[in-house]
């Protein structure tokens, strides 16, 4: 890159370049908006003709219209003035669109954003957040954005317990997000690590309260999707070790595995054979006993999870037919609702009980 980026954001584009923003340079200091697109085919990096600058690790998501969606969610590092506003970047032109009835929006640093499932709907969640650095100031809001509205405005959804930092959210194959973690305050400061994990019905637009996870997780956590269905969470780096901050915290490296309330009773729908690879518009069929009660499919992209960014979990609708034990799945053709790259296949019956993934390469 011309640009040394610690922490930059990895964005793929409508022709699949790669967008590189944000990061701090080889002196410490925040890229001033000097972004970078790498050409796979000529193997160079060229800057974008003008300069838009974001904090560090800004959520942002590709559009199935070819624009990028920019959630106002960051990890960190940036001025309180620049960058901040969620809005659609057109990064052909540079124009920027703001969205307006984001709550708490001097509290999106450390807020989690998720492109809810079915990826198609263009529905996002932009969960909990604190104010910019280290200060006190934390929500417990989530908010919710339709981008296909004609006039798209966020929305609040339902409230965490405590205003949340750092909150780790996996999108789960029946379309449930797990929301788990977090803490009140900058790193978990003042014992302040949040033991509350919920699962969010993406239909019903509710929370409810799941099994406690038994370690705080907070600044260097995440959570992803297992091929199993299950959720590992890993990871955090809390300032202090004690309520009086007086002395230095450890890097937790216990992991935790989460088994949700689908893998508890029915028996899981079988998933077999079929293709590795499926093309953008075109068909695999696979085997499964339990092909005839089988009501969603689901092609989820595997989890890229750091500083609370997630900016690659999505979890995108498959046409499928059934007939015996064979199940027909269709790709759908729009490539940037389906970026190439592997994915877990899941198949989820009229139970909600998923299937074990089976791995599908998008060419």
């Amino acid at each position: 890159m011309h640009e040394a980026r610690w922490y930059p954001t990895l964005t793929t584009l409508s022709d699949g370049k790669i967008l590189s923003v944000s990061g701090l340079d080889d002196i410490g200091q925040l890229v001033p908006g000097k972004n970078e697109i790498y050409d796979p085919k000529t193997k160079e990096w060229t800057y974008t003709e003008e300069e838009r600058q974001f904090p560090t690790y800004p959520a942002l998501f590709l559009m199935q219209n070819g624009k990028v969606f920019y959630s106002g969610s960051n990890a960190g590092y940036g001025p309180d003035d620049v960058g901040r506003d969620p809005g659609v970047w057109d990064v052909e032109t540079n124009e920027f669109t703001k969205i307006p009835g984001m709550s708490h929006p001097d509290r999106l640093e450390t807020s989690n954003t998720v492109l809810l499932p079915p990826a198609q709907d263009e529905r996002y969640m932009v969960i909990g957040g604190g104010g910019v650095g280290e200060s006190r100031l934390s929500s417990e809001k989530t908010r919710l954005v339709d981008l296909k509205d004609d006039d798209p405005r966020f929305v609040d959804g339902p409230s965490l317990e405590k205003g949340t930092r750092y909150p780790q959210a996996s999108i789960l194959p029946n379309d449930d997000v797990l929301v788990s973690g977090g803490s009140e305050d900058y790193r978990g400061r003042s014992d302040s690590n949040i033991l509350q994990a919920r699962i969010y019905d993406t239909e019903k637009n509710t929370f409810k309260r799941v099994a406690d996870p038994l370690v705080g997780r907070n600044y260097h956590s995440g959570s992803i999707l297992l091929p199993d269905g299950r959720v590992m969470f890993f990871g955090s780096d809390s300032l202090f070790a004690d309520k009086a901050n007086t002395k230095p915290g450890k890097f937790e490296q216990r992991i935790e595995i989460y088994t949700p309330p689908y893998l508890y009773g029915e028996e899981r729908p079988d998933l077999s054979g079929g293709p590795q690879t499926i093309e953008r518009g075109g068909s695999g069929t696979f085997t499964s006993r339990a092909a005839a009660s089988i009501d969603k499919v689901r092609l989820i992209r595997p989890s890229a999870s750091t500083h609370v960014t997630d900016v690659d979990q999505r979890s995108i609708a498959l046409d499928f037919e059934t007939s015996g034990d064979r199940v027909t799945v269709t790709v759908p053709e729009n490539r940037n609702l389906v970026q190439a790259g592997w994915y877990m296949l899941f198949v989820t019956d009229k139970n909600g009980v998923p299937s074990k993934a089976q791995w599908v390469k998008v060419p």
